[in-house]
């Protein structure tokens, strides 16, 4: 085989198939596309604030986002996700915007988890855990420092 991909010639090594960035505005997508926008730049920084404490990552937003269990719309049994992996770019606008804000504002301070107002996980019960903002129907939590 000549490494070509038929007329269109060679298929480029540019680095990763889907960008890191990818993988932020999707998880932003499938986790907040009904929420207020400063609530899509709240996941945003937990998903920066995950990548960067290396919190269940390897300090990549890629691993940060497929890490099992920490994002639902990445777990096999979410139906939401095919739905996510097939959206348009008209659908991924806003969260990719929020992405990138999230770069640089922090709406959540240091934040690393997040949940529902309808559900009522046990981590959240911890004295370790703190409210740190509501935004939309999504309550930010960081972990309460020890004295």
């Amino acid at each position: 085989m000549d490494g070509s991909a038929g007329a269109t010639g060679p298929v480029p090594n540019t680095g990763q198939v889907i960008p890191e960035d990818i993988w932020g505005i999707l998880c932003i997508f499938a986790e907040a596309r009904g929420e207020p926008y400063e609530g899509q730049i709240a996941v945003g920084n937990v998903i920066r604030n995950r990548t960067a404490k290396m919190f269940f990552s390897d300090g990549s937003v890629t691993s940060t986002v497929v890490s099992p269990y920490q994002f639902s719309w990445m777990n096999s049994v979410d139906s939401q996700r095919t739905r996510v992996l097939k959206a348009t770019w008209r659908e991924i606008e806003t969260a990719a915007k929020a992405w990138f804000e999230s770069e640089h504002r922090s709406v959540v301070a240091d934040a690393l988890w997040y949940h529902a107002d309808y559900i009522s996980p046990s981590w959240a019960k911890s004295k370790e855990m703190e409210l740190v903002r509501r935004i939309g129907r999504h309550l930010f939590f960081r972990q309460v420092t020890q004295a």
